[in-house]
């Protein structure tokens, strides 16, 4: 299944209303949802998704309300000398 990236702007979210949302995320079967990183006083989060499409993931992140600022495809991961494509 495709990878994807996503940033969102997360501003006003209390730690304890960004901790819940990221367990949300985390727990779709629909979408595998690998990582989800924040910055609470940046008001910032990132999430790494594997996904059928981008349009089903946008529809998917439309239907929690999540803002999303942008979404990217991985065709390329390099890690630890390591060169992976998907």
């Amino acid at each position: 299944m495709p990878l994807y990236f996503s940033a969102h702007t997360t501003a006003c979210l209390t730690k304890q209303a960004l901790r819940e949302l990221m367990r949300e995320l985390l727990a779709a079967t629909d979408v595998k949802v690998r990582r989800c990183v924040a910055g609470q006083v940046g008001g910032r989060m990132l999430t790494e998704i594997e996904a059928p499409d981008q349009p089903t993931l946008e529809r998917w992140f439309e239907d929690r309300h999540v803002n999303c600022e942008w979404i990217m495809r991985i065709d390329l991961d390099a890690q630890n000398g390591t060169v992976t494509e998907y």
